[in-house]
C-alpha cells in the first residue's frame, strides 16, 4: 500500500515539475516577443477594442444623450410608392449597385385555407415555375437563366412571395416574368402530381429539419383552434388529394390587386418598373366576392409541449411568446429588439450534432 502511495506521489511530484517548467518557458517566450516588438522600428503594436466595445462610436461622436441617433445614421434612402388602379401597389428603392431585386408579396399563405384544403397555399407556389400560357417550364427556366437571375420563392402563415435577383438592367424583365408566372400559370394536372411527390419527399425529410419542426409544433401548440396553427406545407396524408381546382380557388380568392405588393430594389427607374407591372398584372382583379377565410384575431394559448424522439442525439427546446403583429405599433421596434439579442445556428456553428444538415 505504502509502495503505490510513494509511485503515485512521485507522478505527481514529476508532472508538477513540468507543468512549472512549460509555464516558465511560455513566459520567456513572451517577454522575449514583446522585447523584439518594442525594439523593430518597423512592428507596431496597437490595443484593438474588442467585439462589442463602445469605443469605437465614442471616439467619432462622443458620448449622446440617451436615445439620440447619430447624425450620418438619419440619412433615409429616396422611397416611392404608388398605387395602380387595381389596387397593386408599386414600390421601389434606388440604391446603386449592378444589381437589382424584384420580388411580389401576396398577403396570403396557409391561414387562408381549411383542414380539407390545407397545404394549397404552398403548392400553388411551387407551382409558378412550372408553365405559363405562353411558355413552357423549360422556357421559363431558360429565359430566368439567360439573364442570370437567382429566383427565389417562400410560403408563409400569411404572407407568400416571389422575387428575383438580376442585374439592374433586366429589373424590366423581371417583372415580365413574374407577372407571366403569377398571372397566367397553366396550372396543369401532370406537374401538379410531380409536384406534390417533391412536397411528399420534403415531409419524409422533416425529421433532420430540427428547426422547422419545432416552429411547426409551436404553431400547433399555441394556436391550435385555428388554421394558423397547422403546418405551412399541410398535412402529409391531405396532399394526395389536392387538385387543380383547389389551387384555381385559391389564386380567384386570394392573389388580387389589393393583396399585391410589387417590390423593386437597387438601381432602378420606378417609373420604369410602374409600366411594367401595369403591363404585366393588369388580368389581377382589385378585389373579389369570395370572402377571405380565417381573418379572424386567433386566440393565443399558453401551454407546454413535449415531444420524445429516442434518435436524436441533443435536446431542442423553444421559449415562444406572443409578438406584436406586422400592422402593430410596436413591430419595427421588436424587430430591432431582435437583431440586438442576436442569434446562433446550430447548422452553422455545431453542424455534427444530429447530423444537421
Amino acid at each position: 500500500m505504502l509502495s503505490r502511495l510513494s509511485r503515485g506521489l512521485a507522478v505527481a511530484s514529476k508532472r508538477q515539475a513540468i507543468r512549472r517548467t512549460a509555464l516558465q518557458n511560455a513566459r520567456m517566450f513572451s517577454s522575449e516577443i514583446k522585447t523584439t516588438t518594442t525594439n523593430d522600428s518597423g512592428m507596431t503594436t496597437k490595443d484593438q477594442p474588442m467585439q462589442f466595445s463602445k469605443e469605437p462610436i465614442m471616439s467619432n461622436f462622443g458620448e449622446l444623450p440617451h436615445g439620440e441617433i447619430p447624425e450620418p445614421l438619419k440619412y433615409v434612402r429616396p422611397f416611392h410608392i404608388t398605387t395602380l388602379s387595381n389596387g397593386i401597389r408599386v414600390c421601389s428603392e434606388r440604391i446603386p449597385g449592378l444589381t437589382a431585386q424584384v420580388s411580389v408579396y401576396v398577403k396570403a399563405g396557409s391561414r387562408n385555407e381549411d383542414l380539407e384544403t390545407t397545404g394549397t397555399s404552398y403548392l400553388l407556389q411551387k407551382m409558378a415555375l412550372r408553365g405559363t400560357t405562353s411558355k413552357s417550364k423549360t422556357e421559363l427556366a431558360e429565359e430566368i437563366e439567360n439573364i442570370g437571375a437567382v429566383y427565389g420563392a417562400k410560403s408563409d402563415r400569411e404572407i407568400t412571395s416571389y422575387g428575383l435577383k438580376c442585374h439592374k438592367g433586366d429589373a424590366g424583365k423581371a417583372v415580365q416574368l413574374l407577372g407571366d408566372m403569377l398571372c397566367n400559370n397553366t396550372l396543369n394536372s401532370a406537374e401538379l402530381e410531380l409536384v406534390k411527390q417533391e412536397v411528399s419527399m420534403e415531409h419524409e425529410a422533416n425529421h433532420t429539419r430540427y428547426e422547422e419542426t419545432l416552429l411547426e409544433n409551436v404553431h400547433f401548440n399555441s394556436f391550435r383552434e385555428h388554421m394558423l396553427g397547422q403546418p405551412i406545407k399541410g398535412d402529409r396524408d391531405m396532399n394526395s388529394t389536392l387538385r387543380v381546382d383547389h389551387l384555381r380557388d385559391y389564386h380567384s380568392a386570394n392573389y388580387i390587386g389589393d393583396n399585391i405588393v410589387v417590390v423593386a430594389t437597387g438601381d432602378v427607374s420606378h417609373e420604369q418598373i410602374v409600366d411594367q407591372v401595369e403591363q404585366n398584372f393588369a388580368s389581377l382583379p382589385k378585389s373579389t366576392n369570395i370572402p377571405a377565410k380565417n381573418t379572424e384575431k386567433p386566440v393565443y394559448v399558453p401551454a407546454l409541449l413535449m415531444l420524445r424522439d429516442d434518435e436524436m442525439i441533443n435536446s431542442n427546446v423553444g421559449v415562444f411568446y406572443d409578438a406584436p403583429s406586422i400592422k402593430h405599433d410596436d413591430y419595427y421596434a421588436f424587430l430591432l429588439l431582435k437583431h440586438i439579442q442576436g442569434s446562433f445556428r446550430i447548422d452553422q456553428n455545431a453542424g455534427h450534432l444530429n447530423d444537421v444538415q
